[in-house]
């Protein structure tokens, strides 16, 4: 009898280890899953950075040597795929490799000091702001609106430097009111204000590489605006024909 029970008390120790031995894998494996990290650190990336220098060059392999296959400007976002191991002392930086995709889709490798993500606060905030500018400034003059299969229509967008945006056809003004741009996440969002119901809606932009995508929405269908005039002196004339309408600032059904 003492045999059988020795034996009995064997078998219950083993299963209770195998149990705690199960329990505290499972616990590791859903560490694992809920933390996901990059080699060379237990911290998770963020999903996009900004470059902060003004010319970035992206190498097809985590290397000064490496072919060049693009330049990133400042202030340009791009999004982050993996990290190197280990950081480099290049001169007197020392920092990882990123590999990462720029809105062209282009996928290569760039050095981190020359990123938010490794840059000081100071930097990446000026890239930002310089990147905004940027956008916003890309946005100011006359856009014809054109089909999906390119022809242009007769309707047309103008943005003034000073806050004024004007909805027209056929070069006659049909809607004055005010628009201010709130950019968020790379995209500048033009919100119309003063008009009941504005010609176009949803109108936006970014910049994918060095072309800047500007579309609007017209009866539901999607469309790109092109630029037909940038230079700020055809405002003017405009000015002068709300003055004598005696209705400046205000907006057409």
């Amino acid at each position: 009898m003492p045999n059988v029970l020795t034996h009995a008390l064997v078998n219950k120790s083993d299963v209770m280890r195998k149990a705690v031995l199960l329990f505290v894998c499972s616990v590791i494996l859903v560490g694992c899953k809920k933390q996901p990290t990059v080699a060379g650190n237990d911290a998770p990336l963020p999903a996009m950075t900004t470059v902060t220098s003004p010319e970035l060059k992206m190498r097809i392999s985590p290397n000064t040597t490496a072919v060049e296959i693009a330049r990133l400007v400042r202030g340009e976002q791009v999004r982050i795929v993996q990290r190197s191991a280990d950081s480099v002392q290049v001169g007197k930086l020392n920092a990882y490799w990123y590999k990462v995709t720029n809105a062209s889709g282009l996928t290569g490798w760039v050095y981190g000091a020359h990123l938010a993500i490794e840059s000081d606060e100071g930097d990446a905030k000026a890239a930002a702001e310089e990147a905004d500018k940027k956008l916003k400034a890309a946005l100011i003059g006359r856009w014809d609106a054109a089909k999906p299969t390119g022809a242009l229509t007769a309707n047309f967008v103008t943005l003034q430097p000073d806050g004024q945006i004007e909805f027209g056809s056929n070069r006659k003004g049909l809607q004055y009111g005010k628009y201010t741009i709130e950019i968020k996440d790379g995209i500048a969002h033009v919100n119309v204000t003063d008009i009941k119901k504005p010609m176009m809606t949803d109108i936006k932009a970014k910049i994918v590489g060095e072309t800047l995508v500007f579309t609007a929405l017209m009866d539901n269908n999607e469309y790109k605006l092109n630029l037909s005039e940038k230079d700020a002196q055809m405002f003017k004339d405009q000015d002068k024909k709300k003055a004598a309408e005696g209705t400046p600032g205000t907006g057409t059904p």
